[in-house]
């Protein structure tokens, strides 16, 4: 088997490292690189380009060993990557609450493992932690490198068989296009999974290999696609990260590999690259340690946004320890000085102690003895929903459903709450303020009550659209069915719906307002009540911070957790146009009320985020669930939701006050 050249060093090889790690990191901390985000990819050709380099030429030489390969990978990723876990586990435990303790942890172990990018593909949805804020998010790519090359040096030795460069680099470029169609074609279906997963992933490394086994061009020939290639990752930087990885990923791929393509002679383009090398040096550490500074930082300061100086700070940090991780930890362990397996088995003893003491961390609950008896209602996402719900079948509706008060089957008054995750968090509410023993709440909670008939909203998710027309559908034939069913509460994150809405971002409101015109004109029956649920206060991500930063004590800049004067202004308008949409539809059909929470929670000077003590929120749009009771009957009260069910449905005589 032939390889173009043997391998050797190229400066500029660092040199776009250098321009690869600079544009993931000038994307995170905020400079107006919108696609920087694709200097990820250029990692990835490059790196499908050295080691199949490596490989192929000891193949050619019969000197290839499994053993020795990851021996030469565990000394070059391991120690840096090992190190910046712990100490980022270790810093955990001083800025992250239980919940996000937790959940780092579990993080960690699959780091280590090489499989973080199945965790955060599972654990980056609606009612996840931002991934924004999730320390080790950055090693996804990591690990689609490393199961790449789980499998890689093994096909190369099937490939290898056939003992001709042109046969293998045919196969390769049959690889490198079959991957990159199947890529975009997946995409259309599951972006998260093409973004995460290795295999939708794998042709950009593919393509990097596949530069291995071409002929060098000539220097002129050379010198053009060298121009070409910066063009094209110069365009990469221009893409929207909702529009990636798709066909939109041939932008920074081919452009590294016209970069990279192997010269016969030095070219301008690769003595430029050239001057970046030492930068390219550190780029390993560099990438490894930006992501945890910038997200620390932004824990510390309770979420808020880094200024332009703290950006540049942090930048300087983050470079400061990239030269010292290179210099003390990655250039020592480079240089072999145990054998092959010896090195493989001490790397493996590594991954599992620190496996170990994450999963230590995670079993204790994210250790929540570092917060104080008062915190800890406010421990985590998790406890924060907590609310006791029994699961049970609805005979006209597939699967279980969440039934509270008198047993559904033998109810003789029903209350369907049909919502998305807001009818998840009023559930608790309404529960607490019912006064009727023989009436029974069902949460149908999946999709808002305006989506799924006539109007669809733009979602990723490439089964939201049937599910919710099946979630609609089902709830349509309930209401028909049921004659019981006297109230139909219908709460939602209104504001979100009109601008996604499919085909009307410019009349979304006029849409959803005849949706749900519609909806309670056919599912209409004598003395049935619809009550119409605003949104409560969308409230900025930093007061929430600052609450759970009060109430757990962690190491966290001062800060108010109060809305007032401009905030609480902002706040309400959030809600107003979708608030007077639904005062008219109350106002304009029988049998229809409406409450609205933001204009009880917020007056033009603050906005009510504490009751009875107890802070409210569990994130930026839900309440907590896991509320005293008192206080979601008060909380009730204020919103006019108690006065508004009296009204509609008047107590039963003598039915007793919960």
């Amino acid at each position: 088997m032939e390889i173009c050249t043997k391998p050797g060093y190229r400066p500029d090889i660092d040199g776009l490292r250098a321009v690869a790690v600079l544009s993931v990191l000038a994307f995170h901390y905020g400079a107006p690189i919108r696609g920087g985000f694709t200097g990820v990819d250029v990692f990835f050709v490059i790196s499908g380009f050295l080691i199949t380099q490596v490989l192929a030429t000891e193949i050619a030489a019969g000197t290839f060993s499994v053993v020795a390969f990851y021996d030469r990978r565990m000394r070059r990723i391991l120690p840096a990557l090992l190190t910046m876990l712990a100490t980022v586990l270790l810093a955990g435990r001083l800025l992250l609450s239980p919940g996000d303790y937790a959940s780092l942890a579990k993080s960690t172990a699959a780091a280590a493992f090489g499989v973080s990018n199945f965790f955060f593909h599972g654990h980056t949805g609606y009612f996840d932690q931002a991934a924004d804020l999730m320390p080790l998010l950055h090693t996804w790519s990591l690990a689609v490198e490393e199961q790449f090359y789980l499998v890689w040096p093994l096909l190369l030795l099937v490939l290898a068989a056939v003992g001709s460069r042109i046969p293998i680099a045919a196969a390769l470029a049959a690889i490198v296009v079959v991957g990159c169609a199947g890529s975009i074609i997946y995409f259309q279906y599951d972006q998260k999974a093409a973004f995460y997963m290795a295999l939708p992933r794998a042709w950009e490394l593919a393509l990097g290999a596949l530069l291995a086994f071409l002929p060098a061009p000539p220097r002129t020939v050379g010198e053009i696609v060298a121009v070409v290639g910066f063009i094209l990752i110069g365009i990469g930087f221009t893409i929207s990260p909702d529009k990636f990885p798709g066909q939109f990923a041939l932008y920074p791929c081919i452009g590294a590999a016209l970069l990279i393509w192997p010269r016969a002679q030095s070219t301008i383009s690769s003595r430029i690259l050239g001057l970046l090398a030492p930068i390219g040096l550190i780029s390993y550490s560099l990438y490894l340690w930006h992501w945890p500074v910038w997200v620390y930082f932004r824990i510390y300061i309770n979420n808020g946004s880094p200024s332009t100086d703290e950006s540049i700070a942090l930048a300087i940090v983050s470079i400061i320890l990239a030269i010292l991780s290179y210099r003390y930890v990655e250039q020592p362990f480079r240089k072999r000085r145990w054998s092959a397996p010896r090195t493989v088995s001490a790397g493996l003893a590594c991954i599992i102690t620190l496996f170990c003491a994450s999963m230590y961390v995670d079993s204790a609950d994210g250790l929540p003895q570092r917060i104080p008896p008062g915190g800890q209602a406010m421990r985590s996402l998790e406890v924060m929903w907590d609310w006791p719900c029994n699961e049970v079948p609805i005979d006209v509706l597939r699967g279980t459903y969440c039934v509270f008060g008198h047993p559904w089957q033998t109810a003789k008054r029903k209350t369907v709450i049909w919502g998305d995750s807001h009818a998840q968090h009023f559930a608790p509410v309404l529960d607490a303020i019912n006064r009727d023993p023989e009436r029974s709440f069902l949460v149908f909670a999946g999709c808002p009550a305006a989506l799924g008939g006539e109007i669809f909203i733009i979602n990723f998710d490439p089964v939201y659209k049937d599910r919710c027309k099946r979630f609609h559908l089902g709830g349509m034939k309930l209401l028909k069915e049921d004659p019981s069913i006297d109230q139909v509460i219908l709460p939602s994150n209104w504001y979100e719906l009109p601008w996604r809405i499919e085909g009307h971002k410019e009349d979304g409101l006029p849409a959803v307002t005849r949706a749900l015109t519609n909806l309670i004109r056919t599912t209409s029956a004598p003395d049935r009540h619809f009550v119409l649920i605003g949104m409560v206060p969308h409230l900025p991500a930093e007061v929430v911070e600052c609450a759970i930063r009060s109430s757990t004590q962690l190491l966290r800049r001062r800060c108010d957790s109060t809305v007032r004067f401009a905030d609480a202004v902002a706040v309400k308008q959030l809600s107003v146009a979708t608030d007077a949409m639904l005062q008219d539809i109350a106002t304009s059909l029988p049998n229809v009320a409406a409450v609205l929470p933001s204009e009880e929670l917020c007056r033009n000077d603050a906005c009510d985020v504490y009751l009875n003590g107890e802070f409210l929120y569990r994130d930026v749009g839900h309440i907590r669930r896991n509320l005293r009771l008192q206080t979601r009957k008060d909380f009730a009260a204020k919103i006019g939701l108690t006065a508004t069910l009296a009204a509609i449905r008047p107590s039963l005589p003598g039915a007793k006050t919960r």
